[in-house]
C-alpha cells in the first residue's frame, strides 16, 4: 500500500504542475476569447466570426496599449487614471499588488528583483533576497551607506525588507527567476537552467 501511495504522489507531482499551468493558459485565452467577441462583431458580421478572434483582438489591444505607453499624451492620461484609482480603498491596494507583480514579470528595464544577492545576517549566517533600493540619498537620515533588501518567506507569498549597511550585502550569480523559485520552496527545489 505504501508503494502504491509512493508511486500516486509521484504521478500527482508530475502531472498537477502541468495541469494547472495548462489550465490557467487556457481560462486566459477563453477569458479574452468572451471578453472581446462582442468587440470583434463590432466589424466582423455573426456568419463570419470565427473562434479565437476575440483572443487575436486581444493581442492586438495590448500591442496598441505597448505602443501608446510611448506617448507623451497617453502616459499622462493612463498617470491621471492610475492616480485616481491609487485613492480608492481596497481598490488601490489589489491594484497596487497586481502592479507589482506584472513588473516583476514584465519589462527587464523595470523589473524590481534584478539583482539577487545574499546579505550577512549575522557572521556565517546569510540570506537569499532582492536589492531593490541601492542607496537613500533621498533619505538622508536612514544612511547614506544603506540599501534596501526584499527577502521572500519560504512557501508563502510574503516577505520583508531589511534595510542594511552596502558592505554586508553580496551579489550571486543567479537569475531573479531561480532565486525566486529557491526562497519559496525553502531550497527544495531542483535548479532549472533555460
Amino acid at each position: 500500500m505504501r508503494f502504491v501511495l509512493s508511486v500516486f504522489v509521484r504521478g500527482l507531482v508530475a502531472v498537477l504542475p502541468l495541469a494547472l499551468t495548462g489550465y490557467l493558459a487556457y481560462a486566459a485565452v477563453v477569458g479574452c476569447e468572451t471578453m472581446l467577441r462582442n468587440l470583434v462583431l463590432l466589424f466582423v458580421p455573426d456568419e463570419r466570426y470565427v473562434p479565437g478572434m476575440g483572443f487575436a483582438m486581444s493581442v492586438v489591444l495590448l500591442l496598441l496599449a505597448g505602443l501608446g505607453m510611448y506617448s507623451f499624451v497617453v502616459r499622462a492620461v493612463y498617470r491621471s487614471l492610475t492616480g485616481i484609482v491609487e485613492r480608492i480603498p481596497v481598490v488601490k491596494s489589489v491594484y497596487g499588488m497586481i502592479t507589482d507583480v506584472m513588473r516583476l514579470f514584465g519589462d527587464s528595464a523595470n523589473k524590481p528583483f534584478r539583482r539577487v544577492v545574499l546579505v550577512a545576517v549575522r557572521d556565517g549566517v546569510e540570506q537569499l533576497g532582492f536589492l531593490t533600493k541601492d542607496g537613500f540619498s533621498d533619505h538622508p537620515d536612514i544612511g547614506a551607506d544603506k540599501v534596501a533588501v526584499y527577502l521572500p518567506m519560504s512557501y508563502q507569498l510574503g516577505g520583508f525588507t531589511m534595510i542594511v549597511p552596502k558592505d554586508r550585502v553580496r551579489d550571486v550569480a543567479m537569475s531573479a527567476e531561480e532565486a525566486l523559485r529557491f526562497c519559496v520552496t525553502a531550497g527544495v527545489t531542483k535548479t532549472v537552467r533555460a
